[in-house]
């Protein structure tokens, strides 16, 4: 009886120790979120932008044909890099956005693939009336990183 409970005891110690591996829980995205804003007003308004092409081309990521418009979208950032620039078509100017970021390896679990986050350092562009960074970490629960005026 007294070695049953111990060998009971020891199997639940294992079980209870055991650690549970998901490789679903990782929450990092590799875009940053994008949304415009009107920029003459005093008020905080949504901006509904419609550009022809946005496109990167170092990468030759693009989203071609942009036939409605959009008030947000999310911009491709590549591992392998600490920079990106992307180009924005319309019909009488084209905008530029450059982002500067630190790409980070990270590896949960043996059983799991490699995974990189990222953190926005800065945003700028030449062309937009403004450029803000509202949240510097690109996760799933993150709403938007970057707030653009125009």
């Amino acid at each position: 009886m007294r070695s049953g409970i111990v060998l009971m005891l020891g199997v639940w110690l294992v079980i209870s120790c055991h650690e549970i591996k998901d490789c679903t829980l990782e929450t990092s995205t590799d875009y940053a979120i994008v949304r415009f804003y009107r920029a003459d007003t005093t008020v905080k308004t949504v901006k509904e932008v419609a550009f022809s092409k946005i496109y990167e081309p170092v990468s030759g990521y693009y989203i071609s044909s942009m036939e409605d418009t959009v008030v947000a979208i999310g911009l491709f950032l590549n591992p392998a890099d600490t920079r990106v620039t992307y180009l924005f078509e319309t019909d009488s100017i084209d905008y530029e956005l450059t982002m500067e970021y630190k790409p980070h390896l990270r590896i949960y679990y043996d059983e799991c693939d490699p995974v990189y986050s990222f953190r926005l350092d800065t945003a700028y562009s030449p062309n937009f009336d403004s450029v803000d960074m509202v949240n510097n970490v690109l996760d799933k629960v993150v709403v938007t990183n970057l707030e653009i005026y125009l």
